[in-house]
């Protein structure tokens, strides 16, 4: 039921006092004897008056209407249809048909009897006779959580899931605790097939113009003991190796390997392919799709050094985790030095004011190879301003400070690994000179300091805008590392930053005016594809709104076009309906009269996790149950799944909701207040007064 009371926060006696102020007001001002109306108009204006006072007194002390709103809540049953591939790959179409007339006669009797129903899909809510069953994966888990989140705050009193058990991303659904009963409807084959599977590929992403490389074959097999299998490598249409197998009695074989190489650069498209057996039940999963990345040289990277310090350490192995960069260490009397083309020379805590290896470091700074700065205690800041070219430190004592790293969110030459601001925000310190920093040339700070809660504006690391100089201004960064594996049980975040510093400054300077690019090279089959575009005037600034046309093509040569304008704000344009595959692109503008092109390479993977594993596991649906103390059926069972739910008399609740609201803010009160002094108003002009 609702209902409506009044409530102050001052006591109930203060109406008396209202009361009072307003009898005393009205006969101060109307007990005075007055010829213009009679007896019986004066009480009437004082009682106008009176209401009036008493009213406007009242309000002074915020009085508040309090409201009561009871709604009543059907019990929720929420349905969680496993719609992935692995399940049309062991039914036929009359068989699915079966299981949406299920599910619609699931829903129907339960609205008969008072209980809703909301019915999720790996694509998120939707109705059973929109569910196709295509889903590339299977996350059970996420599949039971994100609906039960999604309506949040309802009376969900059970969760129905229909699948085969079998997931294969995401955490096992079978140890996550459920506040609701879960029943579960298994459906799928739990028979072994006879089938031979490849398991998968195991491949370098890249590798290097003329040398050899292995991909490596695991199989899986049930039902063929004995039997041959032949395995083959293809590129395009060109079988490249084939190699004969005897399928032993063990269900996992012994990986094969092929070793090949490639004088072409750029990315090669390898298929590894099992021919199918005879009475094999599916040969969905009997490839692998490989992508190999050719490239033609490394980048070189020196690191030198007066003296070992732990930060070379972490360096290094955060650049030796990237294939196509290859890391010299030259420390004299422990290294010695080794001339070569280098891409990029890092020189840590150089200058320190000796003559160690003066020969090889007054080489090294006077050649015209970028070069990045690490600034430690060691560091003779003096001779450091004059050695480098952008930065000035100008020190006011001998003193440190301890500085994290802040991320400069201006900062758009490259994208920063996801989580290195939440990594800088809890990393230790690194430690820094006191004083004044200050550019020589244009500079662009990637990081800035932050000491203790302070943002600052002094740059932590820094790079030239020719990029030919960086620096970074303390020393610990070897801190940061492990502060990563602590907390990530990884250094990916570590690494990825200090090797895209690396590749920017170590790049020659893209001076184009128009670049086109997908945000990611390397997508999976379903991922979202966009591309970015820049677009720059004579003075490299940034244009908008110039038409764009991008022609993809495939590794058939089937040519896709599409053209697009960017604006401020939005550069990026997204392509659909593309199939696996290598990409090749070229996009087109005209900026100021003359064409501009740009074009590169993406990968479309193939995914065929759904493949993998077609056996249905009902024992892990039963334990889904069993723990939620919900029951486990088979699809064909629904009655039994609906009369055990009836068993369970799933109870409507009543859900009371409070509102506050101040009476002057009421419109009513406004209008009963105009009305009042109107009145008394018009009564007192009729009567010949003011």
């Amino acid at each position: 039921m609702n209902g409506i009371s009044l409530y102050a926060s001052s006591s109930p006696w203060f109406i008396l006092l209202c009361i009072a102020i307003g009898a005393v007001y009205s006969y101060i001002l109307y007990s005075i004897k007055n010829t213009l109306w009679n007896k019986r108009t004066n009480y009437l204006l004082a009682g106008l008056r009176f209401v009036l006072v008493t009213l406007l007194v009242y309000l002074l002390f915020g009085p508040v209407i309090r409201y009561f709103e009871n709604t009543k809540e059907k019990p929720l049953v929420l349905l969680h249809i496993d719609n992935s591939a692995s399940l049309k790959l062991t039914s036929d179409s009359t068989q699915r048909l079966a299981w949406t007339a299920a599910l619609n006669k699931l829903r129907s009797e339960l609205n008969k009897d008072g209980i809703e129903t909301s019915t999720y899909s790996f694509n998120g809510k939707q109705e059973p006779d929109q569910i196709q069953f295509n889903y590339p994966s299977s996350n059970l888990n996420k599949l039971l959580q994100e609906p039960r989140q999604e309506e949040s705050g309802r009376n969900i009193c059970a969760s129905i899931l229909l699948s085969d058990g079998i997931y294969n991303v995401g955490m096992n659904p079978g140890i996550t605790p459920s506040s609701a009963p879960v029943f579960t409807l298994g459906v799928g084959d739990t028979t072994d097939q006879k089938d031979v599977r490849l398991v998968a590929a195991i491949h370098n992403k890249l590798a290097f113009k003329g040398n050899t490389f292995p991909i490596v074959a695991e199989l899986a097999h049930k039902g063929f003991s004995g039997k041959t299998a032949t395995l083959q490598l293809r590129q395009g249409n060109k079988v490249l190796e084939t190699k004969k197998i005897t399928l032993s009695k063990n269900e996992i074989q012994d990986p094969v390997e092929f070793r090949l190489s490639s004088e072409t650069v750029g990315i090669q498209h390898y298929v590894l392919e099992v021919v199918p057996q005879t009475g094999e039940f599916t040969a969905e999963n009997n490839n692998q799709h490989v992508y190999i990345d050719i490239v033609d040289n490394k980048q070189k990277v020196l690191i030198a050094a007066p003296s070992p310090h732990p930060d070379i350490k972490a360096i290094q192995a955060a650049l030796s985790a990237k294939e196509n960069i290859e890391v010299s260490i030259f420390i004299p009397g422990i290294s010695d030095y080794k001339a070569d083309n280098y891409s990029l020379i890092i020189l840590h805590h150089f200058p320190d004011g000796t003559n160690t290896g003066k020969k090889e470091f007054d080489a090294l700074v006077a050649g015209k190879t970028p070069k990045w700065y690490i600034i430690s205690n060691q560091t003779n800041i003096q001779a450091f301003n004059q050695t480098n070219n952008l930065l000035q430190i100008n020190v006011r004592s001998g003193q440190k400070d301890l500085v994290f790293g802040d991320v400069n969110s201006s900062f758009d030459r490259f994208i920063m690994p996801p989580g290195l601001s939440d990594l800088l925000s809890t990393a230790p310190p690194l430690q820094c000179a006191f004083g004044d920093y200050v550019f020589k040339q244009d500079g662009l700070p990637i990081l800035f300091q932050r000491i203790g809660r302070v943002a600052t504006t002094k740059p932590l690391l820094s790079i030239s805008a020719n990029r030919e100089t960086m620096v970074l201004a303390g020393e610990g960064i070897w801190q940061w590392r492990l502060h990563n594996q602590l907390t990530q049980q990884n250094t990916a975040t570590f690494d990825e930053f200090i090797q895209k510093c690396v590749q920017y400054i170590s790049n020659d300077s893209d001076k184009r005016k128009f670049r086109v690019y997908p945000t990611v090279n390397d997508l999976q089959s379903g991922e979202h594809l966009y591309f970015e575009a820049e677009l720059y005037n004579d003075i490299m600034e940034r244009i908008y709104g110039v038409d764009i046309a991008l022609q993809i093509k495939n590794e058939e040569g089937k040519t896709f076009s599409y053209t697009f304008a960017t604006s401020l704000g939005n550069n990026r344009f997204e392509v659909k309906g593309l199939a696996e595959g290598v990409y090749k692109y070229t996009a087109s503008a005209t900026l100021n009269g003359k064409p501009e092109k740009s074009s590169g390479e993406f990968i479309i993977r193939k995914t065929s996790m759904e493949a993998l594993t077609i056996k249905a596991d009902f024992n892990l649906l039963r334990t889904i149950s069993n723990k939620s103390n919900g029951v486990f059926y088979p699809a064909n069972n629904v009655d039994a799944l609906l009369a055990k739910i009836k068993e369970r008399n799933f109870k409507t609740i009543i859900r009371s909701k409070e509102s506050l609201n101040e009476i002057i803010n009421l419109p009513w009160i406004l209008l009963l207040l105009f009305a009042l002094v109107s009145g008394e108003w018009v009564i007192r002009k009729l009567n010949g007064g003011y």
